[in-house]
């Protein structure tokens, strides 16, 4: 009896799922600009396309690199078999550049993945302690010690991962080891992109002048990787040695998708108690990265004042760690188009909770979003065929 008891009830949940954004919704500002290209549509076999990949929160390794680049690449109709990933140690950063040149019947798919998270996992393991399931990075004596405290196993995958491990680093980039992070995170994306990163050829000649026809550059960020990302070139570019490194790798950016941002909620470390933003001062960061690097650039009369990047975000709504951008307060102040794509990445339980380490974590493991990411929306004509 007990038993039938146990499979009524695990039937009953399992119909009471649901997956309420399997299609996705789509928002923007401006609000008539609801479509928006995938990878597919910069592929010309005239020449490569260059893409960035930078990881957000939570520990990672290179199988993220390998798999977030096999995703992609097979998504494009590339063969999983032909990815085999080179690394590259940035120097006296502690950053590793995973990279290589994929072919594609439409064109070469120059693939660059900044790995960052070494930086942060020493410091997490201070947390080890507080953990029940210990993570791969916590020291031997941590590993050893167990939680002594019982926790509702909801409640312990919750603190383990997505605490512990996950918004920690949210809070270390945030606080005193912000500078060391940008200023490493500098390094890898001129070591990936900029002058002679890449694929090796010089994208900034030593003279300072740029090609005539940039290579296009597509950046895929998630959760923190977005405001890693562009505080570091906003930093460059207010360095005159690599100023025109760091604006030239911006101008080639006309598309960003980025996964589970954060950036609503990392602006208010921007912020005075009385909502005013002055603009960041010797050693500051803006509250808007993408708007100061389009004022850094018209300001130098690099590019075109109406060439700007399309910035498309992926967002479950119950992911307590994700926000929207189109209704945010970054919307009102952008020159840039905004694309809000709300998707599921799990399925909610009788309409009260989506496992939240889902829900935050398997962006890529979302089909529709790898789907949206290679071939735009509507879709390039042949792409996901």
């Amino acid at each position: 009896m007990k038993r039938t008891l146990v499979l009524s009830a695990t039937l009953g949940l399992l119909l009471a799922c649901s997956t309420p954004y399997r299609t996705p919704v789509l928002d923007s500002t401006p609000a008539t600009l609801p479509t928006f290209s995938g990878v597919a549509n910069l592929l010309t076999p005239e020449r490569a396309l260059d893409v960035l990949l930078v990881h957000g929160i939570c520990t990672q390794d290179e199988s993220w690199a390998r798999e977030s680049v096999t995703q992609l690449y097979t998504s494009l109709g590339g063969d999983a078999a032909q990815v085999a990933l080179s690394a590259t140690t940035v120097a006296d950063t502690g950053i590793v550049v995973y990279r290589q040149s994929l072919p594609l019947a439409a064109g070469a798919l120059n693939v660059n993945a900044i790995l960052w998270s070494p930086l942060t996992t020493p410091l997490k393991a201070g947390l080890c302690y507080d953990q029940s399931n210990k993570s791969g990075f916590c020291p031997a004596d941590q590993a050893a010690n167990a939680y002594p405290y019982k926790r509702a196993t909801l409640n312990r995958t919750l603190k383990d991962k997505l605490l512990d491990d996950c918004l920690a680093d949210a809070v270390i980039y945030q606080g005193k080891s912000r500078q060391a992070i940008s200023q490493r995170m500098q390094a890898a994306i001129l070591e990936a992109v900029g002058a002679g990163g890449g694929t090796g050829r010089p994208l900034v000649p030593p003279g300072g002048e740029v090609p005539p026809t940039p290579i296009p550059l597509v950046l895929i960020t998630d959760s923190l990787g977005s405001k890693i990302t562009f505080d570091a070139l906003f930093k460059l570019a207010g360095r005159p040695e690599q100023s025109a490194a760091a604006l030239h790798v911006f101008n080639r950016m006309s598309l960003v998708y980025m996964r589970a941002n954060q950036l609503p909620l990392l602006r208010l470390a921007e912020m005075d108690l009385d909502g005013s933003m002055a603009p960041p001062g010797p050693g500051g960061f803006p509250a808007d990265p993408i708007q100061a690097l389009i004022a850094q650039r018209n300001v130098q009369g690099l590019g075109k004042p109406t060439d700007v990047p399309t910035v498309v975000a992926f967002t479950d709504p119950n992911d307590v760690l994700g926000y929207t951008l189109a209704k945010s307060p970054f919307a009102a102040r952008a020159t840039y188009p905004i694309i809000d794509v709300v998707v599921s990445n799990a399925p909610t339980y009788l309409g009260l909770f989506e496992l939240p380490t889902n829900a935050h974590t398997d962006y890529l493991l979302n089909a529709t979003v790898r789907r949206l990411i290679a071939c735009g929306e509507p879709a390039a004509e042949g792409c996901g065929n």
